[in-house]
This record gives structure tokens, C-alpha cells and sequence, in this order.
């Protein structure tokens, strides 16, 4: 009987670590973020490089992911609160949104649905085997990265306190 749990408790330790090690980002804050150069929803072509100078948040996320949808309201109101605000060390910030879908139409109706009125979307229709994704080892959505001016990375998949707590510490106050 004591074997048994041990051997239990054992099986459901390293089933904790492998998920912990899976699901773990392989790019941490202060690695370069990799560049791309994708067609965005108007299919001009865009790339994180294009955004130098200025923070990027990167967000994935999916039409069908139900707490990425609830999330969507909350970025709509950063983006609201951070469009236009001037950082120490960042000219501003960019919003780019990667759709992990099947059906891109289905990401452009709850881009249109969930108010996402920043410019740049970029739909990713081979789930998470497309490009972008597979370049950022991304497993799991919403995840998102908040990249640098310099195209560091600063923030790994930050929960929005911690994003909003990011960005309002490094606003320049009038």
C-alpha cells in the first residue's frame, strides 16, 4: 500500500515536471525577440523589426480560446490607456496581435466582435505549426510577450496587472 502511493505520488511528480518543461518558454527577458515578416489582415507584409524604437506587445491568442476572448476586452482598454502615452525609454507602444486559427474569417469577425482597434493583426492559419508560433515555441494561448525598444525581450507571458504595472512604472508623467 505504501509502495503504491509512493510509486502515485512519484508518477504525478514527473508528469508536473515534463507539463512545467513543456509549456516553459524557451525566450526569457533579455534574449533578442526573433524577427519575422508576415502579411497582416490587409495583407501588407509587417515584421517585429518595423516597431524598433517603440515597446511591441506581441499577443497570441484564438477566436475559439474562450480566455483569450475575455482577455481581449482587457487589452482593448490598455490599449486605450498606452496608445498615445510616451515612455523613458520607448517612443511609444505597438500592439501586434498573431490570431492562431483554422479559419481566418473567424479571426477577423471577433477582431471586428472584440473591438481590437490597434492596426496590427497577423493570422496564423496552420494553429500553432504556423511560423510565428513555432518561432516562439508557443504552446498555449492567450501568451504574449512585451519586446523592447531594442527587440529584447522584457516580459514572458505576463499576467495584465503585471503588463499594466510594466508600462505605467516607465510613462513619462506630464
Amino acid at each position: 500500500m505504501k509502495t503504491s502511493i509512493l510509486s502515485a505520488l512519484g508518477l504525478i511528480l514527473l508528469l508536473v515536471i515534463i507539463r512545467y518543461f513543456y509549456f516553459a518558454p524557451n525566450l526569457v527577458f533579455g534574449e533578442q525577440a526573433p524577427d519575422f515578416k508576415e502579411k497582416d489582415i490587409l495583407n501588407h507584409e509587417i515584421s517585429l523589426s518595423q516597431f524598433r524604437g517603440s515597446y511591441v506587445l506581441l499577443d497570441f491568442w484564438g477566436s475559439w480560446c474562450v480566455p483569450c476572448r475575455k482577455e481581449n476586452k482587457i487589452m482593448v482598454l490598455l490599449y486605450n490607456i498606452y496608445k498615445t502615452a510616451h515612455f523613458k525609454k520607448a517612443s511609444g507602444i505597438q500592439f501586434l496581435s498573431v490570431a492562431i486559427e483554422s479559419n481566418p474569417s473567424f479571426a477577423k469577425e471577433a477582431i471586428i466582435q472584440d473591438g481590437l482597434v490597434w492596426p496590427n493583426h497577423i493570422i496564423q492559419s496552420e494553429m500553432l505549426k504556423s511560423p510565428i508560433p513555432m518561432l516562439y515555441n508557443i504552446k498555449q494561448i492567450p501568451f504574449k510577450f512585451l519586446i523592447g525598444p531594442d527587440g529584447k525581450i522584457i516580459l514572458t507571458n505576463p499576467d495584465i496587472k503585471e503588463l499594466d504595472d510594466y508600462l505605467a512604472h516607465n510613462i513619462i508623467k506630464n
